[in-house]
């Protein structure tokens, strides 16, 4: 309905205000509507329970920690972006450089994959915005320099490991434990949810099979209008996954009649922690009919 069906029967001046109050409103309202939602997200690494302490005194060395008796791990469990990491600072004027490291087939060595330009500490929480690319099983972790800082807490049973020096991308070395402390960094990584897809069919039955091969693990789906039913399907890794794909209904006697139909669907992959995302394509599917007995 038009403002002006809304606004009939008032003076003109009062109508003129209405409407620019309705389409106030709706450009407001449209705002909205098309605001991006953000991007799922999760987070890994830990920060300290309560207010940091300088317990590293030592400067030059770069920290990573493998495992942890409890809580986020400090390792990526699915490919994806790192869009930020976190520290709690005790104090000004250190300096860390974010890493990405990964195993080496040396238990004790570590291997640099990336790193962040590099950002000195002001107290208190510090939040730097970052665009890494992780694969699963990738850890994060930091080079420190410059004064007295807080680059890990206390949390007996834990081990951070630390090497003197710093390591560049593509170079790895040996780590070495620190007992009962626990890395002062947390970062959050928005999962990966591409996949790709590749189809097969069989023209003697009239069906086809769908593969999607997805980035990560989660839960990868399949619907579509004239289109037999098929359940969800939960991968723990990343790969292939198939659906079968059969018609149903007007569409099956269609192409029972026909020799041919399009079948539009539509597959779904939602990784873990992640965003959904959906690929549609028209299935030209074609059955051969058997032969006219002479």
């Amino acid at each position: 309905m038009s403002s002006e069906c809304c606004l009939w029967g008032v003076s003109a001046r009062t109508r003129r205000r209405g409407r620019a109050w309705l389409c106030a409103l709706a450009l407001c309202l449209g705002t909205l509507a098309s605001a991006p939602a953000a991007d799922a997200a999760v987070t890994i690494g830990q920060l300290p329970p309560g207010a940091p302490s300088p317990v590293c005194p030592v400067s030059g060395l770069d920290y990573l920690q493998p495992s942890v008796t409890g809580g986020n791990l400090y390792v990526a469990k699915e490919a994806g972006t790192i869009t930020s990491w976190t520290t709690n600072a005790s104090g000004a004027g250190a300096t860390y450089v974010f890493k990405i490291f990964r195993r080496t087939t040396d238990p004790d060595s570590f291997q640099v994959i990336a790193h962040a330009p590099m950002h000195t500490l002001s107290l208190g929480m510090n939040n730097v915005s970052v665009n890494m690319h992780v694969e699963s099983g990738d850890m994060i972790g930091f080079h420190e320099s410059g004064p007295a800082n807080s680059c890990a807490f206390i949390q007996f049973g834990d081990n951070v490991l630390n090497r003197s020096g710093n390591l560049a991308d593509g170079e790895q070395g040996i780590f070495a434990p620190q007992n009962d402390v626990r890395l002062n960094l947390s970062a959050v990584l928005v999962p990966d949810n591409t996949m790709t897809l590749a189809v097969t069919k069989d023209r003697k039955q009239g069906t086809a099979s769908v593969t999607a091969t997805t980035s990560n693990p989660g839960v990868v789906s399949i619907v579509g209008k004239g289109m037999k039913k098929r359940s969800a399907k939960t991968i723990a890794v990343a790969g292939p996954v198939t659906f079968s794909v059969a018609t149903v209904g007007k569409t099956k006697h269609k192409l029972e009649r026909k020799g041919r139909v399009v079948l539009p669907v539509r597959v779904s992959f939602l990784p873990n922690g992640g965003d959904q995302s959906t690929q549609s394509i028209n299935l030209k599917l074609r059955r051969t009919r058997p032969a006219t007995p002479s």
